[in-house]
């Protein structure tokens, strides 16, 4: 679509009204609550509050034209405060409400079905259901001659808000708030952060800052590790590789006393450890391995975790296609292969052969670029479906499990950008704070499978313990 001034000014008066209000794209909802004199409340949702410097700390926005009568700007003009609430999720359908146009001596919060909170000498309600709420002093009004908007500049004077909110550098969790968002009129979002960027500089790489946007805990910090529930047997499948052998290493360091299957496509290549531990070679490309893998293991041992390593991104002489161009068939088959059929079919197999009444934890190496709602930059197209593809599988076998009331727990973990081979030619420019150590992601990998439950399976997992859609 490409439109013109012309064109613009063709489209039917809601359609353009709507088309033009989301071309600005997200902005944060907040409930503008106001009072006149007598303390007769006032409610109003807006989207259009911006920052304008912190010392003093000024807050800006825009309101309509004050050519028809407006509560919420009369109110301000007369008493010279007011109060900037944030919507959540919980209440965004009550504040949308507000958007109605009820008579001037109708209070929005009654109507609506929000609380109000009055503080002492404050002369405007706050809404008590807001998680972050800020009063208001009215500093300037401009009228813009373009249009006949109000902008209106205020200065914060109280703020309330969980301490939970607040990191030791000050920076505010909108996402831990709750804060929804709003595009063009009618529309509202929950918001995933992609991450914190250090400062800017010219003369320095730009670095990801290890900061907790997340809106609840960590399982792994919400959750107490059951002792009698720890793992008396571990497999680990494709042992060799980088990630695969430091989870071997950390098991072995937390659980001395356990015994450890490691398999591999070549047993040789294994480091030696010392404990109870069996070493079996498997080629996950092949049936007829996985069969022999799985005949050899011990008689009479009761797995209670498996954890599958194997993943396959490229090659010397296959790279990840950059574009729909560059797809072959030899180069889908081969991703599929490793990466979903073969630890389906291990897993399959595997199942077949255990004590059916015996709890057992499977966690399968995944990648969050298998993720189809989290997909943006498109891409790497056999590693993102051959990933997806397992993420189906992961789901299939936990419904069946469940419905046979089998004690599987199956989900996909996400291993975080890891020092390996198989990300060695894409870290080109990654600051230390972005790459992993295998050390690092092993035992972040362990913490998550000595917590998760029955009712995680058929999730996804990262290496921190948060859940992540497909």
């Amino acid at each position: 679509m490409k439109l013109s001034k012309e064109n613009i000014s063709a489209l039917e008066s809601h359609q353009r009204v709507l088309f033009i209000n989301s071309l600005s794209g997200f902005k944060s909802a907040n409930l503008v609550g106001s009072a006149n004199v007598k303390q007769e409340s006032n409610l109003a949702i807006v989207s259009s509050v911006v920052h304008l410097g912190a010392n003093p700390p000024l807050l800006g926005m825009v309101m309509r034209p004050h050519s028809v009568p407006r509560g919420t700007l009369e109110n301000i003009l007369e008493t010279g405060v007011y109060s900037l609430n944030h919507v959540h999720a919980d209440i965004y359908q009550q504040a949308h409400q507000t958007s109605a146009r009820y008579p001037e001596d109708v209070s929005e919060f009654k109507e609506v079905g929000l609380t109000e909170q009055w503080e002492d000498n404050f002369n405007a309600p706050f809404v008590h259901e807001s998680n972050i709420k800020i009063g208001m002093e009215f500093r300037e009004q401009h009228t813009l001659d373009i249009n006949g908007t109000e902008f209106i500049i205020g200065e914060i004077v109280s703020i309330e808000m969980p301490d939970e909110f607040v990191g030791d550098d000050g920076f505010v969790s909108l996402e831990k708030a709750g804060t929804v968002a709003i595009s063009s009129l009618d529309t509202y979002h929950s918001t995933n952060t992609l991450g914190s960027l250090s400062y800017a500089k010219p003369d320095a790489p730009t670095s990801v800052l290890s900061r907790d946007h997340t809106t609840s805990l960590s399982m792994i910090d919400t959750r107490e590790i059951e002792l009698e529930k720890q793992p008396q047997c571990v497999l680990v499948v494709a042992a060799s590789g980088g990630i695969g052998q430091s989870y071997c290493e950390n098991i072995i360091r937390q659980f001395p006393d356990i015994k450890l299957i490691r398999m591999s496509r070549d047993t040789g290549t294994l480091l030696s450890l010392s404990g109870d531990i069996v070493d079996i070679p498997v080629d996950l490309s092949d049936d007829q391995s996985i069969e022999e893998a799985l005949n050899s293991l011990p008689e009479n041992t009761n797995i209670d975790w498996v954890f599958v390593a194997s993943g396959w991104l490229h090659d010397e002489q296959t790279k990840p296609e950059k574009t729909y161009r560059s797809l072959k068939r030899e180069h889908l088959l081969h991703s599929y292969n490793i990466n979903a059929v073969g630890p389906a079919l291990l897993v399959s197999r595997l199942l077949a052969k255990v004590t059916k009444n015996h709890p057992m934890k499977i966690g399968i190496l995944s990648a969050r670029v298998g993720s189809v709602s989290d997909n943006r930059l498109g891409g790497w197209h056999s590693y993102r479906s051959s990933k997806s593809a397992l993420h189906m599988l992961i789901k299939n076998i936990a419904i069946e499990c469940k419905n046979a009331r089998r004690p599987i727990t199956i989900v996909g973990l996400q291993p975080g950008t890891t020092d390996t081979a198989l990300s060695a030619p894409f870290q080109k420019g990654l600051s230390v704070d972005q790459l992993q150590t295998p050390e690092y992601t092993a035992q972040h990998l362990i913490n998550v499978m000595n917590v998760i439950d029955k009712d995680d399976s058929g999730k996804l997992f990262d290496f921190a313990g948060f859940e992540f859609e497909p």
